[in-house]
């Protein structure tokens, strides 16, 4: 018989038996591989907030033999720091509220509290579900803003504003990243376009590059020109690849914007604190709410931006934006595509 009187101690106390008996649920949950991007990265762990990285560029050495030292070579180190960001979860429950509704039946007398099914529906189908689903938002459009960090969609940076300032024309970033000139995408050209920009991936990258990311929207297009064109793809299987590269077509779901964008395998890293383990850490009544905190770190980005490709639908720069980046990282002589 469903009990007539759900108070807020008990469900309090249900909910802190069921964590305890369940301790690594809420890590578990967020760690594994539902969020599109962790499937896609290499975890990098450091320390809460700055992930300081360095990258070095060495110049050719080799030089015909002559008996006068002539030096020939000059080593730079670049520095980067990567930032991921502290999430958190305050979320209230009524119990008040459950009496009155279907759910009531969930709250069973004569149970042990780590037995009583409202708190394992309570956790892994209403509040986990939608933790994963925040976050699986913010890892692709989110924008940190402090001022608005209480706000939903604004307490980390996702992939599209890391990609974006990385090509900023109003800003131009330190670490810019490889732009590649495509046309506007439309249903009759993607196929063409997504070949031209494999085909113009620097020769340093292009054996490298084994995934090319771009938005649900784009991959059912390609998908669709790709059939109406050559019929059906003999390189889909449980992944779709490109018609040139067979590069895997990584699908990333809630991105709006036409950018495709790839990397080499190690370069895109998924953020997390070397202590942190994604947890409830209280449990708490007031007045007629029981209180859930939880806390975590999240965040994305790539250890070196130059080792990352982009389209470029604004205008002709091939490249890292400049000669002197160019022939340092690639060693293109210009800012031009090379000629075909």
């Amino acid at each position: 018989m469903a009990n007539t009187t759900i108070l807020i101690d008990d469900v309090v106390k249900e909910l802190n038996t069921f964590l305890s008996h369940n301790p690594t649920l809420i890590s578990a949950s967020l760690n594994r591989a539902e969020i599109t991007l962790d499937k896609h990265t290499k975890p990098l762990t450091k320390i809460k907030g700055k992930y300081p990285q360095t990258h070095t560029l060495l110049e050719d050495v080799v030089q015909g033999f002559s008996n006068e030292w002539t030096e020939l070579g000059k080593l730079q180190i670049e520095h980067k720091i990567l930032t991921d960001y502290h999430q958190k979860v305050n979320f209230s429950i009524i119990p008040s509220e459950i009496l009155h509704s279907y759910y009531a039946e969930l709250y069973e007398e004569n149970k042990k509290p780590e037995d009583m099914p409202i708190s394992k529906y309570i956790i892994e189908n209403e509040l986990l579900p939608k933790v994963l689903d925040n976050m699986q938002t913010l890892s692709i459009s989110g924008v940190y803003d402090p001022a608005r960090k209480n706000e939903f969609g604004f307490s980390m940076n996702g992939i599209e504003t890391i990609l974006a300032a990385m090509v900023d024309r109003d800003t131009p970033p330190a670490h810019p990243a490889f732009e590649i000139p495509l046309n506007a995408l439309t249903d009759a050209n993607i196929v063409d376009e997504v070949t031209a920009f494999e085909r113009k991936l620097p020769s340093k990258l292009k054996k490298k590059i084994k995934k090319i990311f771009m938005s649900e929207n784009n991959f059912e297009r390609y998908v669709l020109q790709y059939e109406d064109q050559f019929g059906q793809n003999k390189f889909q299987g449980d992944v779709m690849k490109t018609r040139l590269g067979k590069r895997e077509i990584v699908v990333l779901e809630g991105m709006e914007s036409d950018v495709i964008f790839g990397t080499t395998e190690n370069n895109f890293r998924n953020l997390k604190d070397v202590f942190d383990k994604p947890q409830i850490t209280d449990i708490q009544k007031q007045d007629y709410k029981v209180k859930i905190f939880m806390e975590w770190w999240k965040g994305y980005d790539f250890l070196i931006n130059q080792m990352v490709v982009i389209s470029n639908y604004t205008d002709v720069r091939y490249g890292l934006g400049t000669t002197a980046d160019n022939k340092k990282y690639f060693g293109i002589d210009g800012v031009n595509e090379p000629a075909a």
